[in-house]
């Protein structure tokens, strides 16, 4: 489990426009080419907020990514 990772595409989803519309259009893809475990790729593509802040996603990045949690 990469914390790191997990914060790191928490911050993208927040401030790059770019990589969040890739991410609403198709997670997974977005996703392909970042260093996750299965559980924190299938957390980030199930939108499930919860179990990212399981697997060591700082509560206030995500809390702070609107639209996200509502998936």
């Amino acid at each position: 489990m990469s914390r790191y990772e997990v914060n790191s595409l928490l911050y993208r989803l927040k401030k790059d426009p770019e990589f969040r519309a890739r991410f609403d259009r198709d997670a997974r893809a977005a996703l392909a080419d970042a260093d996750l475990t299965e559980a924190e790729r299938e957390a980030f593509v199930a939108h499930d907020m919860r179990r990212i802040n399981e697997l060591g996603g700082y509560l206030h990045l995500v809390m702070s990514i609107p639209g996200l949690a509502a998936h």
